[in-house]
């Protein structure tokens, strides 16, 4: 299964702030969970079905959530 990625429209606003190599370094990063989304190391304790990217070098920290969508 390939899931793609939505923002809401807050979380939008967030992303077009930032400096155009931190959102190519979390791009890189979400393409990879589009395929595998539910890394167990990431997940996020107390809230549903969200995981946590990190960019380390830069101190960045993003969070996204899964929502399966059924047609």
């Amino acid at each position: 299964m390939t899931y793609t990625v939505k923002f809401r429209e807050d979380a939008l606003k967030e992303w077009q702030k930032l400096d155009k190599a931190i959102q190519q370094q979390f791009a890189k990063k979400l393409k990879k969970c589009c395929d595998e989304p539910h890394i167990p190391s990431a997940k996020l304790r107390g809230i549903k079905d969200c995981y946590k990217i990190k960019l380390r070098a830069s101190g960045f920290r993003l969070v996204y959530q899964v929502i399966v969508v059924v047609n």
